[in-house]
């Protein structure tokens, strides 16, 4: 049972999501507990697409866990960002990020009142792949950032769950359906190339920035003089695969 109705949630909150393997739920359970050890006021919401992974204990970290409706597919986290039931602030964490300061209750003033999302930026020393052309080249990370709940930027992130639907649509053979404008298929997994198209080229009216101190999203592989002397606020690392695919 949900704690409280979300007509009665703060203003500003926390989204995690969960989705396609209980590894990520627990990496998402654990992100939450996290927070709630140097924040005990932030409301956390995580959302789930296995109802069945839920503990009862897992109802005293979270304030709110959403598992219904929600797509069993690997982005499941784009079509949770439209749903947010904050009015204010949404604050997404991936689920594989633990804090590690008190800093985390000033996350929400990270976001001016000029812009409605903002970014850290990707290191291209430490990413995939960031340069898509000549010219061109994505750097805001999606893997964490704060947004704001107007209908600009609700839109934007309603689009970004079925433009990325369409980007990697496949045939029974293995085609893919849809063009990309001519770059190399191997982006279409990333939803950052989704969200680099959608902030680039689509008007959406959305202000915003990719300027937030790396402290507040500290990649496993980031250069710690990229700190500045400032300490880490959110780690960001990475579930060895192993684990994802463990049966228990």
């Amino acid at each position: 049972m949900n704690k409280i109705n979300p007509e009665e949630f703060p203003e500003n909150g926390f989204v995690i999501v969960a989705s396609k393997h209980e590894r990520f739920y627990k990496a998402a359970v654990d992100c939450a507990e996290s927070v709630k050890l140097f924040y005990p006021e932030a409301h956390i919401t995580i959302y789930v697409d296995h109802e069945e992974w839920i503990k009862p204990s897992d109802w005293n970290i979270a304030d709110y866990i959403v598992h219904w409706e929600v797509p069993k597919h690997i982005r499941a986290k784009l079509w949770a960002l439209g749903q947010t039931p904050y009015k204010g602030k949404t604050c997404y964490l991936d689920a594989d990020m633990l804090c590690q300061h008190e800093d985390i209750e000033f996350v929400f003033d990270q976001l001016p009142d000029d812009l409605d999302l903002v970014f850290t930026k990707i290191r291209s020393y430490n990413a995939k792949v960031t340069q898509l052309s000549n010219t061109e080249e994505m750097t805001m990370h999606c893997g964490m950032f704060v947004y704001r709940n107007n209908p600009q930027t609700i839109k934007l992130m309603e689009s970004w769950y079925g433009e990325y639907i369409k980007q990697t649509e496949q045939t029974v053979d293995g085609l893919y359906v849809n063009d990309i404008g001519g770059y190399p298929d191997d982006v279409r997994k990333w939803d950052t190339f989704t969200m680099w198209k959608l902030l680039t080229y689509s008007e959406h009216g959305v202000k915003w920035g990719e300027d937030m101190p790396v402290r507040w999203n500290f990649i496993n592989g980031h250069m710690y003089e990229e700190l500045n002397g400032d300490e880490i606020v959110m780690w960001h690392y990475s579930i060895p695969s192993h684990e994802i695919y463990l049966k228990k």
